[in-house]
């Protein structure tokens, strides 16, 4: 078992790994972080907290797009070019597959999130910011956030185009950072109509502002173990539940 999802993993790390979008991403996600200089002389005596601001923005927003516009593709592109059925005529069960994919491409935004982060510290040192090892903990919750993201982009994957896929992930991750005000939404609005979506959407949807540390880290805000703990297991627990759902939802597809 554990061979066959690594085997998985392992192809479609190297698939991705070679595909031109994700190159593209991490280079404009270092442009961005080496254009923050620009910023300096119209800080007013900020420019150490805006750069870092601006670099673990940066990282996290183009991490989110390989995570949606890869991740996307990742089962589509088997069914469209037919190897889905060689796979299955193998020795492999369906939850391995996708567990196996989303293994993959989890290890593919690590590796683009490590060099993203190294180009970031490389920016902080030549420009002459502090660069403290605090600022990883935003990273690690970018990680987090990711976990949860390529979960359901695997789960669009499964059952819909790459397009669809990626406008339905985007979706997500738009509204699961504005999951606090849906509840507040919730709370006042008349119409029951609204409550029920709102409230729908507050409970299933992932609650994504909860990885969003970096205010915190950037003006050097101490967080206690509580603030990194319950949102990993969090993380793990809906990450989990999501790739039941996809695997649950390949089973049904007939090929």
């Amino acid at each position: 078992m554990i061979d066959r999802i690594s085997g998985i993993a392992l192809n479609t790390f190297r698939e991705s790994i070679r595909d031109k979008v994700l190159v593209t991403l991490i280079v404009f996600a270092v442009v961005v972080m080496g254009s923050s200089r620009v910023i300096q002389p119209l800080a007013l005596g900020e420019e150490a907290k805006i750069i870092k601001d601006i670099g673990l923005s940066a990282i996290t927003l183009f991490c989110v797009l390989i995570s949606i516009l890869v991740g996307g593709r990742i089962v589509y592109r088997e069914v469209e070019k037919r190897t889905i059925y060689i796979m299955l005529a193998k020795p492999v069960r369906r939850w391995e597959f996708i567990v196996g994919k989303y293994l993959g491409l989890m290890t593919v935004l690590v590796v683009s999130l490590v060099v993203m982060t190294a180009a970031f510290y490389v920016i902080l040192l030549v420009l002459g910011v502090g660069a403290p090892l605090y600022l990883l903990l935003a990273v690690l919750m970018t990680l987090f956030e990711l976990a949860i993201l390529t979960a359901v982009a695997v789960l669009f994957s499964s059952f819909s185009t790459p397009i669809t896929g990626a406008v339905f992930t985007f979706a997500v991750y738009f509204v699961g950072h504005m999951s606090r005000d849906l509840k507040l939404l919730a709370a006042i609005s008349p119409s029951p109509v609204v409550k029920a979506v709102s409230y729908f959407s507050y409970y299933v949807l992932p609650n994504l502002a909860n990885f969003n540390i970096r205010p915190e880290v950037v003006y050097g805000v101490p967080l206690g173990p509580s603030a990194l703990l319950l949102p990993g297991l969090y993380a793990l627990v809906y990450t989990a539940t999501v790739l039941l759902i996809s695997t649950a939802i390949f089973n049904r597809r007939e090929f």
